[in-house]
């Protein structure tokens, strides 16, 4: 009888030793099924953005909301999952040697790791896609191999004033921010810049080219509008260069 009741004591402690274990594991590897499919998700939302900006590409200079489209997007897919969620790099119609019209988006956040006993709390993740946009160019030169896309290449956008000048500049160049940028006709543009009462641009059709002021205004205008003689475009580095572009004397072009 003392026999019987030993093993079941031994039983017994061993089933109090091991089971918290197992069901830490079980809780583990079932997080960790969690947390793949959670980057998984943000890489398709990142990529579906990625796709629409490509394929825009064709009219559209420069996307200006596309970062706060895809945060707002992966935001609300993922619920409260994500941490400090930022595009830490958008690269758009830019050069890598022969190849161009390069798009490159590079996501960095963390996943909150919510196990009791984890150590670390938060895991850091940074998803990065490479792609070409759809402009109609012709490229004849041979597919990029996978170390060419994976190679880190320094990009830069630069502000130019298409119709005159010979300089290129930095975004918040004082030169910069006093003209009008040009964007392309959107919903997002309409929900930001009212009409101009002057050249009545609300009954433009969508994907037309308005203007509107950085620095100070809250309407967008005509490309003939008086109050636009000048206007500002984004463009890459490279392609400034290429073109004859200098750097501004007064911001260096940065």
């Amino acid at each position: 009888m003392r026999t019987a009741n030993s093993k079941r004591g031994s039983f017994t402690l061993e089933a109090a030793i091991f089971l918290p274990i197992f069901i830490i594991s079980a809780l583990t590897v079932a997080y960790l099924i969690k947390l793949i499919a959670v980057q998984e998700n943000v890489f398709h939302a990142l990529a579906d953005e990625t796709r629409k900006a490509a394929a825009e590409a064709v009219f559209t200079p420069y996307p200006l909301f596309f970062k706060g489209d895809a945060v707002k997007r992966i935001t609300e897919e993922n619920g409260g999952e994500l941490e400090n969620l930022r595009i830490a790099r958008f690269d758009y119609r830019y050069g890598i040697g022969e190849y161009t019209e390069q798009i490159r988006v590079t996501a960095d956040y963390d996943i909150g790791v919510k196990l009791p006993a984890a150590v670390i709390r938060d895991i850091p993740v940074s998803d990065t896609i490479l792609c070409r946009a759809f402009v109609g160019a012709d490229n004849s030169a041979a597919p990029m191999s996978a170390e060419e896309l994976e190679e880190e290449k320094d990009s830069r956008t630069v502000w130019i004033f298409p119709r005159s000048g010979t300089k290129y500049h930095g975004e918040t160049c004082s030169y910069i921010v006093v003209y009008p940028k040009e964007l392309i006709l959107s919903d997002n543009v309409r929900k930001q810049y009212a009409p101009c009462k002057l050249c009545d641009p609300g009954s433009m059709p969508a994907g037309s080219l308005v203007y509107c002021f950085r620095s100070a205004g809250k309407a967008f205008h005509r490309g003939d509008c008086t109050s636009v003689d000048r206007y500002v475009i984004p463009i890459e580095l490279e392609e400034a260069e290429a073109k004859g572009y200098t750097p501004c004397l007064k911001c260096g072009g940065y």
